[in-house]
C-alpha cells in the first residue's frame, strides 16, 4: 500500500500551519493510500531525520509501491498535496 507520512514537531510554527491542511486532504485519501503523522521532538528523532536526509520540518514523504520515495520539505497547499497524491 502507498503511504504518505508527515514529519513535524510540536514547537514548529509552519508545522502547526500545515497540520490542518494535511489532515483535511488525507481524510479523503483513496483506498490505495494510507497516512501517518509523526512528531519529531527528541534528539533520537532528529538523528533519524538526519540519517534519512531530512533536514527540516514539516516534511512530507510519499512512498508509492514500486517507486523511490519522494520527499518534499515545507508547507504545501491542499492543491499541491492533492496533486502529489494523484487526487
Amino acid at each position: 500500500m502507498n503511504k504518505v507520512i508527515k514529519l513535524s514537531a510540536t514547537w514548529c510554527g509552519p508545522c502547526k500551519q500545515y497540520a490542518p491542511i494535511f489532515n483535511e486532504v488525507v481524510d479523503g485519501l483513496p483506498d490505495t493510500w494510507e497516512s501517518l503523522a509523526v512528531d519529531i521532538d527528541t534528539d533520537e528523532g532528529r538523528e533519524l531525520m538526519i540519517a534519512n536526509g531530512i533536514r527540516s520540518v514539516p516534511t512530507t514523504v510519499f512512498m508509492e509501491v514500486g517507486k523511490d520515495p519522494k520527499i518534499i520539505s515545507g508547507v504545501m497547499s491542499a492543491e499541491q498535496l492533492e496533486e502529489q497524491l494523484g487526487m
